[in-house]
């Protein structure tokens, strides 16, 4: 995280960059949300925040976000949900994206762990949506993922868009 942070510090050229995560002290929080929110009123301007997934899943409100990047990912999207929340929240009045980047590799394509952690979440995600009590990790989920992981790769062409189309294609989702 404070490796990123430098990068996208020198890269915009902003003054800093914060970052809330663990080990973040709740009143010290509170002056980051303080300042990232200030851009609302003061002067509309650009900023970045970096928050580990935990520590932006309770208590914070952002609604001068515009987009949210999840750089790394739980296995419980609830987890990532919550996240998003923050800036879906009571006085947000602008959309907002929520982009999730996948590395996928040219000969595993669907079957690059990204791709294959994704479409745990979209089966997860689906699961949550019937039922009515919350979601949790399971030795089977963990063993089914590593079973993909060794499963025996299909022939692709090492292109990006065929790799996309299984992933569509195996959780179920409309093509792009």
């Amino acid at each position: 995280q404070f490796r990123f942070a430098e990068l996208l510090r020198h890269f915009f050229g902003l003054e800093r960059v914060d970052i809330i995560n663990g080990d973040t002290p709740i009143p010290r929080r509170q002056e980051i949300v303080t300042r990232f929110q200030r851009h609302l009123q003061a002067d509309q301007g650009f900023d970045v925040l970096i928050l580990g997934p935990r520590a932006a899943g309770t208590g914070l409100t952002l609604t001068a976000a515009t987009h949210v990047i999840h750089l790394s990912r739980w296995w419980n999207p609830a987890v990532e949900e919550q996240c998003n929340d923050r800036v879906h929240r009571i006085g947000q009045d602008r959309p907002v994206e929520v982009h999730v980047p996948m590395a996928i590799h040219p000969r595993y394509g669907a079957a690059s762990f990204d791709s294959l952690l994704q479409s745990l979440m979209q089966r997860k995600r689906r699961l949550a949506q019937k039922a009515l009590w919350p979601m949790g990790d399971t030795g089977a989920e963990a063993a089914a993922l590593q079973a993909s992981l060794g499963a025996e790769m299909p022939a692709l062409d090492g292109s990006l868009e065929a790799a996309m189309a299984d992933l569509f294609r195996r959780d179920g989702l409309p093509g792009l």
